[in-house]
């Protein structure tokens, strides 16, 4: 151990000079005084060299690399120098350009920074990725860019709104300035262009209107308008109310308001607006519930301005002229304020709806909260009388049955008590029946026996005193009744007349001379006829079938009560001469069976 220490001691005295020698002594003698006296060293007659060199400062800035320069071959880079923005560690303390400003935090300061296509201002100039191409100038470069559907080219691919035709059939929903939009990207059936599908209630072809080609004139007319409300300022509360008079629902789109002065609405709405047959829509000028006078409208409009005086306005579909109306400043359509012009139900037509003596001013409020008079959305109160034809729903409608008709349902919007008037206007060609058979033309329920199959038209008209009603049409379809029983035919009972002829003896007890007897009437009566079937029994038919003597006659023979006249008989003073004549009664049912009864009558002529 002491040999391999003293050569550790030599070693390192070589490397540190005399304070070496010192240390390596005194560890020396540490240790012989601890095993054993230590033994005299030669003397070293050789001592060794100083070969320490002090550290080097290659670039004469007062640093050297021990001592903390970053950089000894460029004296500006050093402990303690200025930072400058030049992307080196200029003070060597392990950061570069700090204090500079690093906008993108990528810890490269804006200096030095360069601008990428990332959405970020990396050079900190207050543009974000200039020099980057933006071909649709929306302040995004392209690279960064996220296709919209706009018609433009948004990310430079090349391609315009890819992705978003989703049905495929080469229309988006956005379209471009060249192309069309396709208004229903679900269904490549639908794209600006196609085929326009009947009934369908779709825009198949994307202009905006519904089911062109099926429109005609009369499907929608106009049965109020609001054009003068008296509780809000016009145009505020103006609106119009339109009638589905057609057998299909139809879409309001893409139909036209217009008017003479200029006024032009196109119906335009995201969502098809539908109006079912036999309903009305509310279309008006505010939306707002509180200002347009209450009213819950189904539509909005606007370019259109409806005059108190006069005025007028059409609806157009497809090209055709739909409906339109004219009013005329109280001329012949009503002129109200604060209340609604308003068509009689009764004229639900668009060509009755033309005549302004049709219309009236409303005279109730739709709700309790309205203060205007009118009726939106719902059907017209009536103008006047109103007359409503109908029958026994439980009477048979077979030829020759009792048919009631029923006008329980006429009635006066003021209260007013109404009279009746009954007429029947059209019969089959074979029947012979008129008004004069309605049984009763002035009761409110009269009855009538249709005689022949075929279709009857009644009319009736209501009076409230001072108006009349409308026509209301009644027509009844009548079957020939499958089923009948004839009549049976009632003569009466046999009649029997005795007079005495008054006679004057010539030769006593020998011979006399009688006078005739005087005619006689006798009185018949058939009205007993009878028929199971209820029927009226009609056309009686009176014949003599047998007169021997040819006394009688017949008076009114087609009536129930004939009477039949016996002419004086001649006779023999103390004989009876007799007269015997049978009379026939024939009835006919109506259905046109007949029977026959007989009746004999005797008259007996005795000379006295």
């Amino acid at each position: 151990m002491g040999h391999l220490l003293e050569l550790s001691m030599k070693t390192r005295s070589a490397g540190i000079g005399g304070r070496g020698a010192m240390l390596v002594s005194l560890v020396a003698c540490m240790t012989a005084c601890v095993d054993k006296d230590p033994e005299p060293e030669p003397e070293d007659t050789n001592p060794p060299l100083d070969t320490y060199a002090p550290p080097a400062d290659d670039d004469g800035d007062g640093w050297t690399i021990d001592a903390g320069d970053c950089d000894d071959e460029n004296a500006s880079i050093r402990p303690g120098a200025d930072e400058e923005c030049n992307g080196v560690d200029d003070n060597c303390n392990g950061l570069v350009d700090e204090s500079f400003d690093d906008t993108d935090g990528d810890t490269i300061a804006d200096c030095m920074d360069v601008e990428d296509c990332d959405g970020v201002d990396n050079d900190g100039d207050g543009s974000i990725d200039e020099d980057f191409s933006d071909s649709d100038g929306d302040g995004i470069a392209d690279c960064l860019e996220v296709e919209e559907c706009d018609g433009i080219d948004n990310d430079a691919d090349g391609e315009i709104d890819e992705g978003y035709d989703v049905d495929g059939d080469g229309f988006t929903s956005c379209g471009t300035e060249e192309i069309e939009a396709d208004c229903d990207d679900t269904d490549s059936s639908i794209y600006p262009g196609a085929e326009e599908a009947a009934g369908d209630l779709v825009d198949n072809d994307c202009d905006g209107l519904v089911d062109e080609g099926d429109w005609a004139a009369g499907d929608l007319f106009i049965t109020e308008i609001m054009n003068n409300p008296g509780s809000v300022s016009d145009p505020n509360g103006e609106w119009v109310e339109i009638y589905n008079a057609s057998d299909r629902s139809l879409a309001l789109n893409g139909v036209i308001l217009y008017g003479s002065d200029g006024d032009w609405h196109v119906i335009d709405s995201e969502d098809l607006l539908i109006i079912d047959p036999g309903s009305y829509m509310v279309l008006g000028a505010n939306e707002d519930y509180y200002t347009n006078g209450r009213v819950m409208l189904d539509y909005v409009y606007d370019g259109i301005s409806l005059a108190n005086e006069s005025d007028d306005l059409y609806l157009e579909a497809d090209g055709i002229t739909v409906d339109h109306i004219s009013w005329d400043d109280g001329v012949t359509f009503p002129d109200p304020s604060g209340a609604s012009m308003s068509l009689d139900p009764a004229f639900l037509s668009e060509l009755a709806n033309d005549d302004g003596d049709n219309w009236c001013e409303a005279t109730q409020r739709w709700s309790d909260e309205a203060q205007d008079y009118g009726s939106p959305g719902v059907e017209n109160e009536a103008c006047w009388p109103v007359a409503v034809a109908s029958y026994d729903k439980t009477s048979s409608l077979y030829t020759c049955d009792t048919l009631q008709l029923d006008g329980s349902g006429s009635y006066d919007p003021d209260g007013l008590d109404v009279e009746w008037d009954w007429t029947l206007d059209s019969a089959p060609a074979d029947s012979e029946l008129t008004s004069a058979d309605i049984e009763e033309t002035e009761d409110m329920s009269p009855v009538f026996v249709p005689d022949e199959p075929g279709t009857y038209v009644f009319t009736l008209t209501v009076f409230n005193g001072t108006e009349y009603s409308p026509p209301s049409s009644l027509s009844l379809l009548i079957a020939e009744r499958p089923w009948n029983t004839e009549p049976t035919a009632d003569a009466g009972s046999d009649q029997e007349y005795d007079e005495d002829a008054v006679c004057q003896a010539i030769s006593y007890g020998v011979s006399y001379e009688c006078e005739e007897c005087t005619e006689y009437e006798f009185e018949l009566d058939g009205s007993a006829s009878t028929d199971l079937d209820g029927d009226y029994v009609d056309n009686p038919s009176w014949t003599i079938v047998s007169d021997p003597g040819g006394y009688a006659t017949i008076d009114d023979e087609d009536t129930w009560t004939p009477t039949v006249t016996v002419s004086g008989i001649a006779t023999e003073y103390g004989e009876t001469e007799s007269a015997e004549v049978e009379v026939e009664l024939e009835v006919t049912d109506c259905m046109g069976a007949t029977n026959t009864d007989s009746v004999l009558i005797t008259y007996n002529c005795t000379g006295a």
